[in-house]
Order: structure tokens, then sequence, then C-alpha cells
């Protein structure tokens, strides 16, 4: 538990209370789904760009776990590759997804396909928004904070989230990202500095890393960059990203907003890489003592920032990790209502009970991640495992969608999301009944799970896409 003054306490029960009283008032706001699902999709530029960095960032004690084990390659896996998918994104797939006017990804794969592969995407869908990683980092922060046990703080956190989604949906989740946006720029950028004035310049960096923190592969395999290259193609299916095009005012906002928001996201790069890299150049200086690579921030943090603005900082944290728990409950909340209950099972329902719906998901997606956060302990890991998974599953048949301008295989699109899971799953579970004595699992051939995955979904596709076409004729 962390030794703090009375104002820092009062700065993070201020933005909490911040959020329950947005969580009150802004229910109001809420006349219809349109409204409840995507703010009336009347969202414009400034409203977009703050809703997309700061839903985008919750993994900020993932990203200083490996900033503080590995160094630069965490800029590489976790910045570079993902600048690259999303400028792709802005190119060649915001203006299509604003100009079809749906609302999720499976209303994506409906429109290629058909029902029933919409309803394995919800599945999938379903597992990639899960705010499990997101729940956790919060369980650890509120443990640090207040001396609870980490279960205590999961569920704390997770009430909190639940009581304004399910009141004003994404509405909400606008409000609060406008404050979670700014804190979590200000209080993150406040480490760098200090730590400059109380350890050194680069040259305390260098004498205290190992060299293989300031290269650009680190102590990693060429094969296990890659597959983070792989995992960076999450945004091409990422939820968030869809529904923020399906909300925007006009099809120009989506491009543009996107582009703009690379930028900050550079900018917070910078500062959650090196000041990872503090933290553990800090520690092998015997100068701090930091009891976890997940928790590095938090301890630097502690050790150079003074009181207010330490408060600022965790508030900051919170706020980074919360803007993206909320949006992926949400998500989550959206796809049990509008992708599976509506669409397979009640056709017929009314935006009433579709929205009620909803609230109940909200409450499901929130249970089913706290079990999930319970289970792993490590965030990083969990981002890999559903990554990997859910990148096999949909990345194929959703590109498809949108560039094959052949007739398309409703067949070809579920086998090869079925099987392409399937066989990263497998790949995953024999990796983990075959551990070494480090405790690190050893996959077939060593071979990351996601090639085979994507492999096996890729071949599917296009061997069934030729042959059911061909039967078609």
């Amino acid at each position: 538990m962390l030794e703090l003054s009375i104002f820092d306490y009062g700065i993070i029960v201020a933005y909490l209370g911040l959020l329950f009283t947005i969580g009150y008032f802004v229910k109001g706001k809420v006349h219809n789904l349109t409204d409840y699902f995507l703010a009336g999709r009347r969202i414009t530029l400034p409203i977009f760009v703050v809703t997309l960095v700061s839903t985008w960032y919750g993994g900020l004690l993932g990203v200083g776990e490996l900033s503080f084990n590995y160094g630069i390659v965490n800029w590489v896996t976790q910045d570079l590759f993902w600048y690259i998918s999303y400028l792709f994104f802005a190119f060649f797939l915001a203006s299509k997804i604003h100009k079809s006017r749906l609302y999720t990804i499976p209303d994506q794969l409906e429109r290629f396909y058909d029902k029933k592969s919409r309803f394995v995407g919800a599945i999938f869908n379903f597992i990639m928004v899960t705010p499990a990683p997101y729940i956790l980092s919060m369980g650890l922060i509120f443990s640090i904070l207040f001396g609870w046990e980490p279960w205590i703080g999961v569920v704390f956190g997770t009430l909190v989230i639940v009581f304004y989604t399910i009141r004003g949906g994404f509405i909400a989740d606008i409000y609060t990202d406008f404050l979670q946006f700014f804190l979590m720029m200000f209080g993150v950028a406040l480490v760098i500095p200090f730590a400059f004035l109380t350890y050194g310049g680069f040259d305390f960096l260098t004498n205290n890393l190992p060299a293989t923190h300031f290269t650009f592969t680190g102590t990693w395999t060429t094969q296990m960059i890659l597959v983070w290259g792989f995992i960076a193609f999450w945004t091409l299916v990422d939820p968030g990203f869809y529904q923020r095009c399906y909300a925007a005012k006009d099809s120009k906002i989506p491009k543009k907003g996107i582009l703009i928001s690379v930028g900050f996201w550079m900018l917070f790069d910078i500062c959650t890489t090196f000041t990872g890299m503090y933290a553990r150049a800090a520690s092998n200086a015997g100068l701090l003592n930091v009891e976890s690579a997940t928790t590095s921030y938090i301890s630097i943090a502690d050790a150079v920032l003074p009181p207010v603005l330490i408060g600022i900082f965790l508030t900051g944290v919170i706020a980074t990790i919360m803007s993206t728990a909320d949006s992926f409950t949400f998500l989550g909340a959206m796809n049990l209502s509008h992708d599976i209950y509506k669409k397979t099972f009640r056709p017929k329902a009314s935006e009433k009970k579709e929205m009620l719906a909803t609230k109940i998901g909200i409450l499901i997606t929130a249970g089913f991640a706290t079990i999930l956060a319970l289970f792993f302990e490590s965030i990083v890991a969990m981002w890999y495992t559903i990554g990997t998974v859910g990148i096999s599953a949909l990345l194929v048949p959703v590109l498809a969608g949108f560039f094959y301008k052949g007739r398309k295989s409703p067949l070809a699109a579920l086998l090869s999301m079925i099987l392409g899971s399937f066989v990263s799953i497998v790949w995953f579970i024999h990796g983990y009944m075959n551990l070494d004595e480090w405790g690190w699992p050893q996959y077939i051939c060593g071979i990351e799970p996601m090639y085979p995955g994507l492999i096996v979904s890729f071949i599917v596709f296009v061997t069934v896409t030729f042959i059911h076409v061909r039967r078609m004729k």
C-alpha cells in the first residue's frame, strides 16, 4: 500500500465521484437505441479523437511490464506495428465502415455472408472485447492504493463501470472519455521529467540497463516479435474502432480522427516506454524497490513525484484503464443483446427490450470478465491469448468481406472462423501441457499458436470459397 497524502486521496476520490455523477445525470440524454449504442451517430471530430485515444490504451500496466522487462522492443511490438495497422484502417476501412450504417462487426459478417456467420462471429467478437485485462489492472491499482485484496479492487472497479455504463450507454462512455483523456495524457507524462531530475538523463539509463533494452529485438526471437505484429491486426477487427466509425457524424471524420489519434498515441507511447525503462534502471541501480514488473509504473511514480502530482498521476493511470474497461464492457453487452439476443433469437424485439437486454448484457460481460481476471496473473499473457484466438477466427473473413469482390461463400466464412480458432486453441493447450523448466509453454515445432491458426483460416476460406462458389454456379 502506498503512503499518500490526504490531497492525493482527495484527487482520486473526486475523480471516482465525477464518474458516479456523470452516470447519474447522463441517462436523460438517451432517447432511443441509436443514442444508447452510437450516441445518435452525431459524434464530431474532437469527440471521435478523445474517445478513441482514451479507449484504446487501457493496457498501461501491461505495457509497463514489457518495457520494464525488455526495453525498446516494447515500442516495436506494442506501438510501431500498431501504427501501421491504424494507418491501414484509416485509409482503407474507416470510410467503408461508416457508410455501411450498421452497429457491430457481426452486422458486417451478416452483410457479407449470412446469419450463421454473424452468430459465430459474435461469439469471437465477445471474446475479443472482454474487459478482463483492464479489470485485472484496476484490481492491482486499487490493491496498491488502499491495501485491499486484488479481488476486492476488481469487484469495486467493475461496480463503478457498470453503474454509469448501464445508465448512459455509449453517451456515458463519451462523457467519461473526455475526463479520462485529459487525465491520461497529463498524468502519465508527469513521470519522465521528474525521473530525469531524480536519476539523470540517458547516461543513467545506458549505465544501468542491459544493452538489449536499447535494441529493437531485445531478447525476443524474430518469430515472437512477428506474432505481436499479427496481434496488431487486432485493430482491423476491433469493435471499438468500428463503433466509433459507425457513430461519426460524417464519413470524413473516421479517417481524420484516426490520423490525429496516432499523433497522441505516439506521444503517450514515448512516455510509457521510457517510464518502464527508468523504473528498471533505478531498480538495477539499487535506488528503487520494485515489487513486480506489472506495477513498476506505480513504484517509480511513488519514488519521484511529490504530493498532489502523485495523486494526479495515479488518477491518470486509473482513468487510462477505466476508459478501456467501460468501452469493452459495453461492446460485449452489445454483442449479447444486438447480435445474439435480437438478431438470432428475438428478431421482432422492440428497441426497449433490446436496451434492457444490453443492460443485462453489461452485467454478464462484467461478471465473465471478473472471473477471467481472477484466473490470470499476467496482463500480457491475457492479451496474447485473447488476441491470438480472436484474430485467428475473425481476420480472414472480415477482410475478405471488405476486399474480395468475387462471389462470397457463407460456408467458407463459417468454417474459417471455427477451424482457425480451433487450431490456435489446440496449439495453446499443447504448449501449456508441456512447460519447460522455467514454466514457458513449448508449442508444437516451436511455432506460436497464431501462425497455424491464421494459415488454417486462410486456406479453409480460399478452398471452400473456390469449391462452394463453383457448385453454386
